[in-house]
């Protein structure tokens, strides 16, 4: 599996296929079979691999906003390890013990703050695909470029929003840095994170506990 987490990582999920990891670990597909029956079963276990270093536990001492955000900062790193396995963590969350127990804990933690089940799985499943889209988007910019092309194309995006007309436009052409390119993406993902954990929180001082 770890085999085939690295062509994924250097390649893509698309590089991946039973043959081409029997090739790279130097054995012949039907040895892989034994474990794999196919490309599907496959990627659900690189999926799963995904969730391995994942553990539910918290500082049950610390209030459950805490709780939760340990949960969610454990969970971008993994996907931020492996950006181009992002795609199979929605799918897999439920598929393996690590995923479920992560789940488990998140909606006890939300329930313990007065959220119904319903909201509470719609808030958990919100932070899931809320992290996995961040990272896809990051790995998606300038997808398939080599690093002058991925620059000339930024390039291009802020000389497009600098050449308009700054009194119509003050705002936008002050943040072209900053809408145009994201150059300290452990800040982006953690303000984004601090963004929607806020939101939960004040949802969470509406409803009675």
């Amino acid at each position: 599996m770890d085999q085939a987490v690295a062509i994924a990582d250097a390649e893509g999920l698309d590089a991946v296929t039973v043959r081409r990891v029997a090739q790279e670990l130097g054995v012949t597909p039907m040895a892989l079979y034994w474990h794999v029956s196919n490309k599907d079963e496959l990627l659900a276990a690189m999926g799963d691999r995904l969730y391995a270093p994942l553990s539910a536990a918290t500082d049950t001492g610390a209030p459950w906003q805490d709780q939760l955000r340990e949960l969610a900062d454990a969970l971008l790193a993994a996907i931020v390890a492996h950006p181009r396995l992002a795609p199979l963590a929605g799918a897999r969350v439920l598929g393996n013990d690590n995923g479920r127990r992560l789940t488990e804990t998140a909606l006890s933690l939300l329930e313990s703050a007065g959220f119904s089940v319903p909201e509470s799985a719609v808030i958990s499943r919100r932070i899931l695909h809320t992290i996995l889209t961040m990272v896809t988007e990051q790995e998606n910019l300038g997808a398939g470029l080599g690093p002058q092309e991925r620059e000339a194309m930024v390039r291009d995006k802020k000389a497009a929003l600098a050449a308009l007309p700054p009194g119509a436009y003050p705002h936008l052409v002050a943040a072209i840095d900053d809408l145009t390119s994201c150059d300290d993406e452990v800040a982006y993902y953690s303000y984004s994170l601090d963004l929607l954990l806020a939101g939960i929180e004040q949802l969470a001082s509406r409803t009675p506990a």
